[in-house]
Parts: C-alpha cells; structure tokens; sequence
C-alpha cells in the first residue's frame, strides 16, 4: 500500500440468506423507471433454512418432497374422534383415516400407448377424500403423511369435514346416495341390514358426477349419467362412505349398468 492514500480494504462474510439495509446513496434515493423497479420484483427472494431443510422419515432431506408421476402427497387428517358427548374415542374404535389435504402432486401420468399427458385433477391446498388402505405412509417434516395416486383419490371437498353440498367428484367417479332395505328371515322375523351383514346394495339414486375420464387423445369423455337419475352398478364395485349419517357409494362411470327416471 502506497503511503498517503490511506486506502483500507475489509472483507465480510455474509451468512446465507442473512437480510440487511445498507445506507443508501444520493443515486439511490433519486426516481428510478418502471423497468428498473419490475426488475427488482422479479429477483428471487431469500430462503429460510426451515424452508430448504425438511424431514422424511425422521432423516433430514434437502428441498421439499416431490411426487414423481400420477402420486399425490397428502397430509392425513388427524384420526382421532369426538363423540357426542364429548368423548374421544381411541384409533382402535375408529377406520383408519381416509381424508386429507393435498400437500404436493406430480405433473401427471402419461398414457401408455400414446403418451399423452393425462395432468392432475386436485392442487396443493385442497381436501381430498381416498380409498382407505391405500397408498404409502410416511411421517414428512414430523407429520403423517402418505403418497397416493390419483386413482386412489374419491373426492375433494371444502369445509371441516365432506358433505352432499360442499364436495366435488373427481374424473369419472359418480357418487349415488343408497338405501338399506329390511330383510326377513325363514321364519318371517324383520332383520336389519347391519345384522344381515352390512352388504352394499348396488342401486341408487345419482347425487353428484366427475367432468368424465380422459381419454387416449387428451379429450374429456363425460359422464353419462346425472344427478337425479338413478342406476344400477356392479355389485362390490362401489366404495362405501358415510356423508352425515347417511349411506352413500362412489363408482366409476364405467361400472355403471343401467340408469332410469323415477
């Protein structure tokens, strides 16, 4: 260093992601264009360490998990339940959890023959409802988790919980509202379903349809069936569920046999 300049040179390490103002210069402060200000919004923002760190299966993992293909990634909806009187019943006296909200979804599945991209038909944020025992459990960032495909996946609904008017079928799966009939027995005594062994019956009438399957071309084939009709599917196809009390079966439009107006 030459004497008389008094030239000073300092190094600074700057830890990632740290945030800090430095006093501004008179250049600055003065009006800056529209462009000038759209290229300082579009700069990517920092990132917490919380945000690129995360946990699957208790083992730490760099970025977030993402589903590859047709798998959907959803965080199961606590099992535990309140009876009416107030009293929580244990995971033994309950089914297993069959709801969720959807936490991360892959692009999509390819069609094996033409290779057309079938996309996705749910989005991170919302609540979905899935066949139960399917899918692969995982505990992610500390919660139980489980990726799922699409083909797993009944319906997705707003709310707390499903209801006939806040939920919505997904591809080509139709939701029938069905009824239990009494039984009689040889010697003529009235039985109820549940005692003649909970057997789904495999009618109904026809609550809510999915907007149809995607074809082999990408075009939407629709369901041909509406709500208001009522059908006959085939039996143990459907997949029972419980929407306030009543009995309701979700099928595919493909196993529907026949449809009639009351």
């Amino acid at each position: 260093m030459r004497a008389g300049f008094g030239v000073v040179c300092a190094a600074a390490v700057v830890p990632l992601c740290a945030c800090f103002v430095a006093k501004p210069s008179l250049a600055a402060l003065a009006p800056r264009s529209s462009s000038a200000a759209a290229s300082r919004s579009s700069r990517p923002t920092c990132l917490t360490m919380a945000e690129l760190v995360h946990t699957l299966d208790d083992k730490v993992i760099r970025g977030p998990l993402q589903p590859v293909s047709n798998f959907i990634l959803v965080k199961i909806r606590d099992s535990a339940s309140l009876t009416t009187g107030g009293i929580v019943l244990p995971d033994q006296s309950i089914d297993k959890p069959s709801e969720g909200e959807v936490v991360a979804t892959g692009p999509g599945r390819s069609h094996p023959h033409t290779a057309e991209l079938i996309p996705m038909c749910v989005a991170p944020g919302q609540r979905v409802m899935y066949s139960k025992y399917s899918g692969k459990k995982v505990k992610y960032d500390g919660l139980d988790h489980t990726l799922i495909t699409d083909d797993d996946l009944l319906l997705v609904y707003e709310g707390e919980k499903p209801t006939a008017a806040n939920l919505k079928m997904i591809r080509d799966q139709v939701l029938v509202k069905i009824t239990r009939s009494e039984g009689r027995t040889d010697t003529g005594i009235v039985i109820s379903a549940q005692t003649a062994g909970k057997e789904l019956k495999s009618e109904g009438q026809v609550v809510a349809v999915g907007p149809g399957r995607t074809a082999s071309n990408g075009q939407l084939t629709p369901c041909y069936v509406q709500p208001g009709e009522f059908v006959k599917f085939r039996e143990y196809a459907g997949i029972e569920i419980t929407l306030e009390s009543e009995s309701y079966a979700v099928v595919r439009m493909v196993d529907c046999l026949s449809k009639w107006s009351a």
